[in-house]
């Protein structure tokens, strides 16, 4: 079986809601996202934490350029991060988000 990784991590403060940087969340994030990170306790987190799988996505598609927004992460009835692509759920991208403090990081296997 063949599979490719992609990993990131991030400031979990380049992510707190604000005038400065709402234009920012609105062009990374779909509003299913948005609505999903604003309803927690600490939206960064979860803000941060759906970025870095995002960006772990398009490391482990090793495509170069693919438009972050495509890329969509939403939570299942349990909680667990689910990858879609341009709307279609990709049971085949594994995905793991964790945060702690100021740090998010995301894990993502593709399986081929």
């Amino acid at each position: 079986m063949k599979f490719s990784i992609g990993v990131d991590i991030e400031k979990t403060s380049n992510f707190i809601p604000s005038k400065d940087n709402n234009h920012l969340i609105n062009f990374l994030f779909t509003k299913k996202e948005i609505a999903y990170c604003q309803k927690q306790k600490a939206p960064q987190l979860a803000f941060a934490g759906k970025f870095c799988a995002k960006e772990a996505v398009v490391k482990a598609l090793k495509k170069g350029k693919v438009n972050i927004k495509k890329i969509e992460i939403l939570n299942s009835t349990g909680g667990e991060p689910e990858v879609y692509i341009s709307g279609k759920k990709k049971p085949e991208i594994e995905c793991s988000i964790s945060h702690i403090d100021d740090l998010a990081i995301a894990m993502v296997i593709i399986l081929k």
